[in-house]
């Protein structure tokens, strides 16, 4: 199985959704985001700026979105 992201304009996405839940139930998986994945990458982002500081690859920490 392959994994997509698909960002769809909110005026199309009930009907993306519609017609993804009449596949087989095998076929495709929707997964909702998780929280506490943006929250595993933003905890790696800054371990890793704070890492780049303390080494002196930067001067700067990256910005967190």
């Amino acid at each position: 199985m392959k994994t997509l992201i698909l960002k769809i304009n909110d005026d199309y996405f009930d009907k993306i959704v519609s017609f993804l839940e009449l596949l087989p139930k095998k076929a495709v998986t929707i997964a909702k985001e998780n929280d506490h994945i943006k929250l595993k990458e933003i905890e790696n982002d800054l371990a890793s700026a704070v890492n780049d500081v303390k080494k002196g690859r930067t001067k700067k920490i990256r910005t967190i979105a």
